[in-house]
This record gives C-alpha cells, sequence and structure tokens, in this order.
C-alpha cells in the first residue's frame, strides 16, 4: 500500500524546484517522471539522500494523481525484482532522487518530452 506522505531530500527538493523554474513543470509532475526513468533504467537505489528528509512533503494523491494504483503496481514489481528490504516510503523517495538525478540534463520543456 502506498504511504499517504512521501517526504523527499532536500537536495532532491532544490532539483525539482530548480527544474520547475527552468521548465515550468510542477514538482510532483517531474517527480512521477523521475520515478518511472528509475525504474526503467534498473538504477541502483544505494546512497540516495532518503536519510535526508527535510525537503518537500508530497501527499499521495499530488504525487500519483489518478493513476496511484498503477505506480503502486510498478513500485511493488520494482521492490521484488530487486529483493528490496527497505520500507515502500524509502523505495519510493529514493526512486525519485535517482530519476531527478537523471533529469540533470533537461534544460527546456522539450527534453522533458525527449524522454523515451
Amino acid at each position: 500500500m502506498l504511504p499517504e506522505r512521501i517526504k523527499l531530500s532536500q537536495r532532491t527538493t532544490d532539483k525539482l524546484r530548480y527544474l520547475k523554474s527552468q521548465i515550468g513543470v510542477a514538482p510532483n509532475i517531474l517527480a512521477r517522471f523521475s520515478i518511472m526513468l528509475a525504474i526503467k533504467e534498473g538504477g541502483n537505489l544505494k546512497n540516495t539522500g532518503t536519510l535526508d528528509t527535510e525537503g518537500l512533503e508530497l501527499n499521495k494523491s499530488t504525487l500519483f494523481g489518478e493513476h496511484a494504483f498503477v505506480y503502486e503496481a510498478l513500485i511493488k514489481q520494482y521492490i521484488h525484482d530487486n529483493s528490496l528490504e527497505i520500507t515502500i516510503p524509502q523505495v519510493i523517495s529514493s526512486l525519485i532522487d535517482v530519476g531527478v538525478f537523471k533529469l540533470g540534463h533537461v534544460r527546456k520543456l522539450s527534453d522533458l518530452c525527449e524522454l523515451n
């Protein structure tokens, strides 16, 4: 079950805010992109900022929207496939952290649209 709230690291929050100022996309939408990028590329969740929870807090409906059930299934499958033994909130914040790092090259909206 997805948690009602997710706390992000300050570093991830700062990057999401920077991207919003550059391309005009809200942090929750960028977080969705980040989750999908991290899952797609099967990134390692070690060394993420999950111990730092001083950043943005997103509630479930804001973060996942009407497709929460799809994200829940994908995240649970990711946990299973990678034999992770950390909590779902930690997995989600780690996926966002990893995915935001992968968005580092995004400078304009068209860069985000070209992600595949």
